[in-house]
C-alpha cells in the first residue's frame, strides 16, 4: 500500500538513469548495463530484467533465447475480448494446448506473452 504523502508515480517522473559503466560477467563482451532493472514476483518464481542495452529499436522476441513468457488466466475468451478491445497485437489465434488453450500477444516492449487458460 503506498504511503499517504507518496508522490503518485507516472510516466513523467519514473525515471531511473542507466549506470555509467556495463558490468561483467555478461553473455555479450561488451559487458551488461544492470541499473535499472525491475522485478515482478508471481508466487515463489522471479522474473528480473534489465534496462535496453543498446540504441536499436526493440524487435519481436519471438525465435531468440528469450523467446516468451507464459502467464496463466482463467478465463481465456474474457482476456481476449478484453485484449482485443484495448488494440493488443495478437501474434497467434487461440489454439490447442495439451487438454487447454491458450494465445499469444505482444507486450509493451515487443516481447512475446502467452496466456493459457487454467480452468
Amino acid at each position: 500500500m503506498p504511503r499517504p504523502d507518496a508522490v503518485p508515480v507516472t510516466q513523467d517522473n519514473c525515471k531511473v538513469a542507466r549506470a555509467p559503466d556495463p558490468t561483467w560477467p555478461a553473455l555479450e563482451r561488451e559487458g551488461l548495463y544492470r541499473t535499472p532493472t525491475a522485478a515482478v514476483t508471481f508466487g515463489d518464481v522471479a522474473l528480473t530484467w534489465y534496462a535496453r542495452q543498446g540504441n536499436r529499436p526493440l524487435e519481436p522476441t519471438l525465435g531468440h533465447e528469450y523467446d516468451h513468457v507464459g502467464l496463466s488466466v482463467a478465463n481465456l475468451d474474457a482476456w481476449i475480448a478484453k485484449l482485443q478491445g484495448e488494440g493488443i497485437t495478437f501474434l497467434t489465434a487461440p489454439y490447442r494446448l495439451g487438454d487447454t488453450r491458450a494465445v499469444m500477444i505482444e507486450g509493451p516492449s515487443r516481447e512475446a506473452l502467452e496466456l493459457v487458460e487454467i480452468k
